[in-house]
């Protein structure tokens, strides 16, 4: 029996190793480069719920940060209804005999007591039980546009 001569493989049959393939993937990576817009934004109101911001975002229809920022400013807080935010801040203004008169009153009666002309008004359900709630003067444009958005059919309706 005769001696069998093993020759090792030539340089290009192999296998590149580990450190040369991750080498080469990255190169291939680089060619595949996208542009990112940073924005560096505030952070939301301390007592705002979770997801705020999309939240916000999902009620508009609208991504255009000019217009959510303005919306965002008008954030008054949370309630259980927007008739207990009402009820609330015309107690503060007009006393709370005044506010306890209007109580027993129509939801969109209220709503247009306290607003009249000047003021705009809406929510957006956090829960079964809670409501995010935001006010803008009526003769800001931003809130003309927000209008236009919550009531598409009637831009003037505040409820």
């Amino acid at each position: 029996m005769e001696p069998i001569e093993v020759k090792p493989p030539s340089r290009r049959d192999r296998t590149p190793s580990a450190p040369i393939l991750l080498r080469r993937l990255a190169q291939a990576d680089s060619e595949l480069e996208v542009p990112i817009d940073v924005e560096v934004v505030t952070p939301p109101p301390a007592d705002a719920p979770e997801g705020f911001r999309e939240r916000l975002a999902l009620a508009l229809g609208t991504t255009d940060a000019r217009l959510l920022d303005a919306a965002e400013r008008g954030y008054k807080g949370t309630w259980p209804t927007v008739q207990a935010y009402l009820l609330e801040r015309l107690a503060l203004t007009m006393g709370p005999n005044f506010a306890e008169a209007l109580a027993g009153r129509e939801p969109d009666a209220l709503l247009r007591t306290y607003c009249g002309d000047e003021r705009l008004v809406w929510s957006i359900a956090v829960s079964d039980h809670q409501v995010m709630v935001f006010e803008l003067p009526r003769e800001s444009t931003r809130a003309a546009a927000i209008a236009a958005r919550l009531y598409p059919d009637d831009p003037d309706l505040l409820v």
